[in-house]
């Protein structure tokens, strides 16, 4: 007997109680409503109401195949999953861009369960008087790295599109789709998009080597270059071509993310794509700060790409040192005196109650000292504290940035000032709680025996 749509849902959240992903994953389910028009399409609409997913149930004559028929390394597209997917990947994506989610844009994915998992996922851009509206058709089973890239590039094609008033949409790079697609995949595995068949079997490493995949694919090979990146299109890459595109397309946005204000940037980036016919011009908008030319891109590209494929992992110091090494730059010796008449000493004290507790003309050397510093550890720390790192380097950054230039959040300077001191203390509260997290699992790592 054909499950009914209230089944298919009961039997799915039994399925996520069960592995443990009840917590995540209920919040998007909870919302999702159901509906069955005709011709037993079933509508399923997400959590925030951005996406829409029409198609039948799996097994059904006009539904994905049943699991039993599913491919090696796809997955089904059942409705019922595949909205949570979407959300999923949408909170993954604006946290790593650093973006709330003001989405104006509504994204509806049509399963077509007849359609083979080889033929193009088509993805259009609708425009009408009240905003921009993106449709995907997608077959009834994919792989799971297509299916990260059409979501990725429809995200992607609605953040570019907020408040683009011309009925002509802006096209996404390959290579950010692709790499920002790879990196989300990279930083999360499987259980980002994850299987009906498989969701007992996830079991994912707290903070992974996101480049072990492209350190494999991309040491010993030459440098590709901005312009050539650029110049490649999907359909003239075949394996394994592909995969050298995808884990240098995913260095390319890791490093543009991990540069001061990157992600700042990369909306700048993406706001100015409507605007241009070639992204490179776009790319230099929105990186303004950092490269004047595409020779200066260029330039920085060739330095990124040598830094990450002339060094070997084993060359980098252990978590542990790096830990420590942070740890120094986070708490650094000053002068202060302990009485009126008493002689200067040094005293080590957390850079965050000296930024709460001194004057800006106090602190200023220091914090611009411990950005540097920040910026000189990322070169020699492991790959698994490189996003710790470059988020303190970054969040300092923006703090001696907002005290030395008048910004518009409020209306006066010493109004402004404050604001900056606000945020940059709940910044560094919330990445000590993280780097508290990441030395709890190293010890717990170390006191594992060796071979077990």
């Amino acid at each position: 007997m054909p499950l009914s749509p209230a089944n298919s849902l009961r039997g799915l959240l039994k399925a996520a109680f069960a592995c443990g992903l009840a917590a995540g994953w209920l919040g998007d389910f909870a919302s999702a409503q159901p509906l069955v028009p005709a011709q037993g399409i079933l509508q399923l609409r997400s959590r925030t109401d951005q996406f829409i997913v029409f198609g039948a149930l799996p097994g059904s004559a006009l539904g994905p195949p049943s699991l039993s028929l599913i491919e090696t390394n796809h997955l089904q597209m059942d409705p019922t999953l595949l909205v949570l997917t979407c959300e999923r990947v949408k909170t993954e994506l604006l946290h790593e861009l650093g973006l709330p989610d003001a989405w104006t844009g509504r994204i509806q994915i049509n399963v077509r369960g007849e359609r083979r998992p080889t033929e193009p996922i088509l993805i259009e851009s609708q425009w009408n008087p009240s905003g921009w509206r993106f449709v995907l058709v997608v077959p009834g089973q994919l792989e799971r790295t297509r299916l990260m890239q059409a979501l990725t590039r429809a995200l992607l094609l609605e953040i570019a599109n907020r408040g683009n008033p011309t009925q002509r949409p802006a096209e996404i790079p390959l290579w950010l789709e692709e790499g920002l697609a790879t990196h989300l995949l990279a930083l999360h595995g499987d259980s980002l998009v994850p299987e009906i068949r498989t969701l007992t079997a996830i079991v994912q490493a707290a903070h992974p080597d996101a480049f072990t995949e492209a350190r494999r694919h991309l040491r010993g090979r030459e440098l590709i270059s901005l312009a050539d990146l650029c110049l490649i299109s999907s359909d003239k890459l075949g394996e394994p071509e592909r995969e050298v595109f995808r884990r240098t397309s995913q260095l390319l946005v890791a490093e543009l993310l991990y540069l001061p204000e990157g992600r700042a940037c990369l909306h700048e980036f993406l706001r100015q794509l409507p605007s241009y016919l070639n992204s490179q011009l776009a790319l230099l908008h929105g990186f303004a700060p950092h490269f004047q030319t595409m020779l200066d891109a260029e330039k920085w590209w060739a330095v990124a790409w040598m830094n990450f494929t002339g060094r070997d992992r084993l060359m980098r110091f252990s978590v542990d040192h790096g830990l420590r090494q942070l740890e120094e730059i986070l708490g650094p010796a000053i002068a202060v005196r302990l009485g009126t008449n008493a002689v200067p000493s040094r005293k080590v004290l957390p850079l965050r109650e000296i930024i709460a507790n001194t004057e800006f003309t106090q602190h200023e050397l220091a914090v611009a000292q411990a950005t540097q510093q920040l910026h000189l550890l990322q070169f020699t720390a492991p790959v698994e504290l490189a996003r710790l790192i470059s988020d303190h380097r970054q969040t300092l950054f923006t703090y001696l940035k907002r005290r030395t230039e008048y910004s518009s959040k409020s209306n006066s300077r010493s109004a402004d000032a404050k604001l900056a001191t606000k945020e940059v203390l709940e910044r560094l509260d919330l990445l000590e709680v993280i780097r508290l997290d990441i030395v709890r699992l190293d010890a717990a790592a170390a006191a594992v025996p060796k071979g077990r």
